[in-house]
């Protein structure tokens, strides 16, 4: 009897391993879309976003309030060319506030911009000020549905409440492929894709990996070799696409996947 019970919990062990394997999914991404800043100051761009009402596309410089953030056509022309009034580290839009919405660096906090009616910002408003993040440069990644702000930082997920700025849990990344030493260190980013909600970016190994809400790993995203990836700032997702970002040509890049 011993023997039988031992036998089936090995099955059922490697069918549970296997079960895993099938569940994880690769894909392949296809360039399809470029945003080019007309603005020539800043260095590391940190967001595009998605304004799934206006149907425009947003994208900022990080490091001083008066680097570029311009806004853009679906097809990528120029449409807007402004400044961030904040020093934006993570930027996203909020359909409930209909809102283009952020977090600053350090303890600049959460911010938001009115948009007019073509979805063009006007000046920045500091809504909760203080540090509501793990790091002073954690790039902040919106999930609209449950007005949740994931951030990563060292190989785990910390999750604040958009209301509030109050942290709201953290878990750790699990069975990552390359470990996390070569995970980009200030982004994760937000899919609303079931089972592979959150994407974290191997720089060295030009893959996107996708987990789950419970950090579980799921998917894998390869690029072309031509692709230029980032150990900070430099990556993001909007309009279901990846986006990295190009320093030399200022320009950012969606992938389809």
């Amino acid at each position: 009897m011993k023997k039988i019970f031992f036998t089936s919990a090995v099955v059922l062990f490697l069918f549970a391993g296997l079960e895993n394997a099938i569940a994880q999914n690769s894909y392949t991404a296809k360039k399809d879309v470029t945003l080019k800043f007309k603005g020539e100051d800043g260095t590391n761009s940190c967001a595009v976003v998605w304004n799934s009402d206006k149907h425009v596309y947003y994208a900022v410089i990080a490091g001083n309030a008066d680097y570029p953030l311009e806004t853009f056509s679906q097809s990528g022309n120029l449409q807007y060319n402004g400044t961030t009034g904040v020093d934006v580290r993570g930027l996203w839009y909020n359909s409930k506030s209909a809102k283009l919405e952020g977090n600053g660096a350090g303890d600049v906090g959460f911010f938001a911009y009115s948009l007019n009616a073509s979805g063009e910002p006007r000046d920045a408003e500091i809504v909760l000020s203080g540090q509501h993040q793990p790091d002073f440069q954690s790039v902040g990644a919106f999930d609209s549905g449950k007005q949740m702000i994931y951030y990563y930082i060292d190989g785990s997920i910390k999750t604040y409440k958009r209301k509030s700025g109050k942290e709201s849990k953290s878990f750790d990344l699990k069975n990552i492929p390359s470990g996390t030493s070569s995970l980009n260190g200030t982004t994760v980013v937000f899919t609303g894709r079931k089972g592979e909600e959150l994407g974290v970016l191997d720089y060295e190994n030009q893959k996107v990996y996708l987990c789950d809400l419970k950090g579980n790993y799921k998917a894998s995203v390869s690029f072309p070799s031509n692709a230029v990836t980032s150990d900070m700032f430099r990556f993001s997702f909007a309009n279901g696409k990846i986006w990295l970002y190009d320093v030399d040509s200022r320009s950012w890049s969606g992938y389809s996947f």
